[in-house]
C-alpha cells in the first residue's frame, strides 16, 4: 500500500488539483507536542522520534508543551525556527492541539505535518494518519505538503470544527472527566450523557454569512469541517466538504455553508 501523504499545508486552501510540493530531503522536524496526554505518552513518542528519525540522520527538534497557556507561544517560536532552517512544523497531540499549531502556521509558508495523540483523531483519520507513532513517524521521511480545508470563524481558523453552546460544554466536561477517571472513550461517552441530561440555556447569535446578517437563537451552533466526525453524527451534508463547503448544525437543522478561509 502506498503510504499516505503526511505533511499537510493549511497555508493554501485552493483546489483539489494543486500539486503537492515536495519537502526537501534534510529538511528538520519541529515537534510542538502538548504533554497533556500524559508523561508516560510523551516520553513514548520522544523515543519513537528519536529511533525512527534520529537513526536515518534527520534533524528534529522536540518542544514539549506542559502548560496549554503556552501552546501559542511554543507554536509561534517553531513557525520562526521552521521558517530560519526550511523546516517542518509538527503538531503533536489531539485535534485541539492540532488546530492551535496550525493556527499558527497558517500564512507562515512552512509545511504542517501532524502525529495524532488525542481520543478521537478526526482530523488525522481523515488524512489517513495513523494513531500509532510506530506507522506515523516513519511516513514523516517521505511526507509531501499538500493542501486542506480549514474553515474560518472571526480571524479564527478551526480544522475539525467550530461551536457555541452545548457542544463546546460538552468537550469542557469530557476534559474533566478524562483527568478524574482516564482517557477512554468510554469515559468520552459517558461524560457527553450527563452533560445532555442537564438544563441548557438557549443563545441569541448574529451571523453574518455571505453578506447577509441572520439571528438566530438556539442552544448550539456547530459548524463541521470533518467528513468523518459528520458522517458519524449521521449529517447528511457530509460530502459537501468535497466541494470547499462546510455543513452547520443548530436546533436539529443542518445546511451547508460556503468555506470562507
Amino acid at each position: 500500500m502506498t503510504p499516505p501523504d503526511l505533511s499537510l499545508s493549511p497555508s493554501y486552501t485552493g483546489s483539489a488539483g494543486h500539486e503537492p510540493r515536495v519537502i526537501a530531503a534534510d529538511a528538520p522536524f519541529i515537534v510542538v507536542m502538548n504533554a497533556g496526554s500524559g508523561r508516560k505518552q510523551s516520553d513514548k513518542t520522544r523515543a519513537a522520534l528519536e529511533e525512527t528519525l534520529g537513526r536515518a540522520g534527520r534533524q528534529f527538534d522536540v518542544r514539549l508543551v506542559e502548560q496549554p497557556s503556552r501552546l501559542a507561544d511554543t507554536a509561534l517560536e517553531a513557525v520562526h525556527d521552521a521558517k530560519s532552517r526550511n523546516g517542518v512544523v509538527v503538531g503533536a497531540g489531539g485535534d485541539g492541539t492540532l488546530c492551535a499549531v496550525a493556527q499558527t502556521v497558517l500564512g507562515s509558508g512552512c509545511a504542517f505535518a501532524v502525529l495524532p495523540r488525542g481520543t478521537f483523531n478526526y482530523f488525522s483519520r481523515n488524512h489517513g494518519i495513523p494513531a500509532d507513532p510506530a506507522e506515523s513517524i516513519p511516513l514523516l521521511l517521505n511526507a509531501r505538503a499538500f493542501p486542506v480545508q480549514v474553515g474560518l470563524v472571526n480571524e479564527r481558523i478551526f480544522l475539525v470544527n467550530a461551536s457555541l453552546g452545548l457542544y463546546p460544554k460538552l468537550l469542557e466536561d469530557r476534559e474533566i472527566y478524562k483527568r478524574q477517571f482516564g482517557r477512554s472513550r468510554l469515559i468520552a461517552l459517558l461524560s457527553a450523557a450527563v452533560t445532555l441530561l442537564r438544563p441548557h440555556r438557549h443563545l441569541r447569535l448574529h451571523i453574518e454569512h455571505d453578506g447577509t446578517m441572520h439571528e438566530v437563537r438556539t442552544s448550539t451552533l456547530f459548524v463541521g469541517n470533518n467528513r468523518l466526525q459528520l458522517e458519524q453524527i449521521g449529517m447528511a451534508e457530509a460530502p459537501q466538504l468535497e466541494r470547499g463547503l462546510l455543513a452547520r448544525l443548530r436546533h436539529g437543522q443542518s445546511g451547508a455553508l460556503r468555506n470562507l478561509a
